[in-house]
């Protein structure tokens, strides 16, 4: 399923997952569902205990240019690569298939919901959890509709426990608060470039680990994020 925009109304998510049915691995998921979706940085990867929990609502939370787009990238690139089903709920307006195409994103395994208002995207990432069929949701609310935001997390996190996925929210900053059970904040500590003319490499970002009901060793650490180019 080629990464597309799509209308922006629950009605269409429920069109596209019976239109997608066959490729969704349906059934119950555990009560405690096992695994970790690694972003393959070593250093993010180290202080998360393997990667994000399936099953669990997590969070990344940074600022512009703090790097969490390039990282939410990653994540995706590591699930598409090992043949796995994800969606894209896109509230901010910043997914670009040339950019994720360029970062090793599998676009055919990348199922992409656009609309611009919080309460709608909050309902779409619960409709995808409940199709019990993707290994990662990745909601992306940029600066959310706060009022929209508490009375949802949690049931948010009952969906991502009884469907096995694991959903990661993107917010500027946090706004999850408990119903995250792991949580980390980005900030740009050094942007790198080389060539000449200059060109953008990467950036070195500080990732501290704010939530974590069990922390698995350091709570800081310093990452290195490639830059995403568009071919």
């Amino acid at each position: 399923m080629a990464a597309a925009a799509l209308p922006t109304t629950a009605a269409a998510v429920e069109g596209l997952l019976r239109d997608l049915g066959p490729q969704l691995r349906r059934g119950g998921a555990p009560a405690e569902p096992t695994g970790r979706l690694a972003t393959g940085i070593a250093e993010i990867d180290r202080l998360l205990g393997g990667g994000f929990p399936r099953g669990r609502l997590s969070e990344i939370a940074g600022a512009p240019s703090s790097g969490r787009t390039s990282l939410a990238l990653a994540l995706l690139a590591r699930c598409t690569a090992a043949g796995e089903v994800t969606a894209m709920v896109d509230c901010a307006d910043a997914f670009d298939p040339r950019s994720a195409h360029s970062a090793g994103v599998s676009l055919d395994r990348v199922l992409w919901v656009r609309t611009p208002r919080t309460p709608q995207a909050l309902r779409c990432a619960e409709r995808l959890l409940d199709a019990h069929g993707f290994a990662l949701v990745l909601l992306d609310l940029a600066i959310p509709d706060f009022r929209s935001v508490p009375a949802t997390a949690l049931r948010l996190a009952r969906s991502a426990a009884s469907s096995g996925t694991a959903l990661v929210v993107l917010t500027a900053t946090r706004a999850l608060g408990t119903a995250a059970e792991v949580a980390i904040e980005l900030a740009p500590a050094q942007t790198r470039f080389s060539g000449t003319p200059a060109l953008l490499e990467g950036l070195d970002v500080q990732v501290s680990l704010v939530r974590h009901r069990n922390p698995p060793g350091p709570r800081y650490a310093t990452a290195r994020l490639h830059a995403t180019r568009a071919a």
